[in-house]
Formats: structure tokens, sequence, C-alpha cells
């Protein structure tokens, strides 16, 4: 490929980029119904044409958004689980760190996609079925993690456990200074604090469950 038709292609992805992470502020904060390609359009400095030429519909930028994100999450999601000793004694804490710390990290976009994060749990068919394509073959390796590291525990358990536990992450991950109202602290706190605390009370939670399990069985 010649220097020309390099530089053609890679112009071609920073617009593409470029729209994308427009795109993903807008729905962030206008929800998808609110988000308009013209407004995407102005924040990402392209014209609309250009941008439906890229991507073609709303639904379509959207589903984009989603797939580009969740690919960054969930990869080093299975990259921080394959480092946990699933028969160790740390190893619920380990799997629900490797779930709980790139979504609030970094590669979770920050404020702007954890907005959209939160609401694809809660959200309508079309966020339903994104979370199936996009969330699920990850979400799979973590039920078959969770019950490798609750021995005797059931696959409905290990799924239930995974369930609650991100719902305890939906219920942190945008932020909005909720929390640190009701604590009476004003300043946000960092990563570390915010993954401290709900490793604690998820581990606790599944462990609970786990007992409850054989205590029955």
């Amino acid at each position: 490929m010649g220097d020309a038709a390099t530089a053609r292609d890679a112009s071609k992805q920073d617009t593409s980029d470029r729209i994308v992470l427009a795109a993903e502020v807008e729905f962030a904060e206008r929800g998808f119904e609110g988000a308009g390609m013209k407004a995407i359009s102005q924040r990402a400095d392209v014209s609309q044409a250009l941008l439906h030429y890229h991507f073609g519909s709303k639904d379509h930028l959207y589903a984009e958004v989603v797939r580009r994100r969740s690919k960054l999450i969930n990869e080093a999601r299975l990259d921080l689980l394959a480092k946990v000793d699933l028969g160790g004694k740390e190893a619920i804490g380990g799997i629900l760190d490797a779930l709980f710390r790139p979504p609030l990290g970094p590669l979770g976009g920050d404020q702007s996609y954890t907005r959209i994060f939160g609401g694809l749990i809660v959200g309508r068919e079309r966020d339903r079925a994104l979370v199936r394509e996009y969330y699920d073959p990850t979400a799979q390796k973590f039920v078959e993690a969770l019950q490798a590291a609750l021995p005797g525990s059931s696959r409905k358990t290990a799924a239930h456990a995974y369930t609650l536990a991100l719902g305890a992450l939906v219920a942190v991950i945008s932020r909005d200074g909720r929390v640190e109202r009701l604590m009476g602290q004003q300043e946000l706190r960092g990563i570390d604090e915010v993954l401290a605390g709900l490793i604690t009370f998820a581990e606790g939670g599944i462990r609970a469950l786990a007992a409850s399990e054989k205590s029955e069985n």
C-alpha cells in the first residue's frame, strides 16, 4: 500500500474515532432518545453527511459506541481474570477486582461511558440486545470462575452472584456524587477506595449465597 493510501486510511480512522468519542459524550449526557446526529456531528467537527457515511444511523452509531468501549473493558477484564488463582483463598476478591476495575478505570470511559454502561443493564430491548452481544460472552467466563472458586456451588448460584455483584457496580459507576453526599464527604473518592468497598460488599454477599445453598442441600 502506498503512502497516500495509508494516509487516507489513517485519516478515515481518525475521523471515525472522533465521531465515536463525540457520540459517547452525547449519548451519556442526553440518552439515546435525546441525542441528535446533528449535535454529534458538531461535537466531532464533521458534517452530518460524513457522519452518516461512516455510521449510517443513530442506532448503528450507538451500537458502535458500545462495541468499542466494551471491547476495551472486556479484554482488560479477561486479562485480569486469567491471573486469578481460582483455587486460592483470595479467588473471590480477585475475580471481583477483575470485574470491577476496568469499567471504573480509564478504560471505562470516565463519566461519559459509565452513564451509558449503567443504562445498558436496565435499558430497553436495544440495550439488552447489545448486552447479550457484547457483554454476555465475558459474563459467562466470570460465572464459570465464580463457580470454580466456590466448590460445591451450582451454576445458578454463581450466576446469581455475578448478577448481584454487577448490580452493586452499577449503583456506583456513574460517580454522580450521591455516595459522597450520603457520606457527608464532598470530594470524589479514588478508584481504590471505591473498589475496596465494592469488593468487600460483593464478596460478603457471594459467600453468604454459597453458604445458604450448601445449608439447603
